[in-house]
């Protein structure tokens, strides 16, 4: 059989959230930028043309949102790891998943500071 993998994106997921180590980080909201890359099997979602056999992306932006939110970390670093692992412990439909994140506001007179990482099973 072959599998068709394919991949569903999120991207440029805009919100606030306390991000960074510094003690004015740590007591405000800053805007991030989320980008995620899911990989999986497509095969059953397209033959029967159902999202039961898929992901919601919708969804999983809602759910992302409120567990970064909720966890207020302190690296970028720490917040894509522990967010690629948010999304295979909970979808687990996902093969390989990619996550970056840019904190726009970082780094005076650039686009931001980013940190990505992508994760298998």
């Amino acid at each position: 059989m072959v599998v068709e993998s394919g991949c569903i994106s999120i991207k440029d997921l805009q919100f606030d959230c306390i991000i960074g180590t510094l003690p004015f980080e740590r007591e405000a909201v800053q805007p991030v930028i989320l980008n995620v890359n899911l990989w999986l099997d497509f095969t059953a979602a397209a033959r029967n043309d159902d999202l039961a056999h898929s992901i919601d992306y919708a969804q999983l932006a809602e759910h992302l949102q409120a567990f970064i939110k909720e966890s207020r970390f302190q690296l970028v670093e720490t917040l894509v790891l522990e967010t690629a692992k948010f999304i295979l412990d909970h979808y687990p439909k996902t093969q390989t998943v990619q996550v970056s994140v840019c904190k726009p506001n970082a780094i005076p007179q650039s686009k931001g500071a980013m940190a990505s990482i992508r994760v298998s099973r």
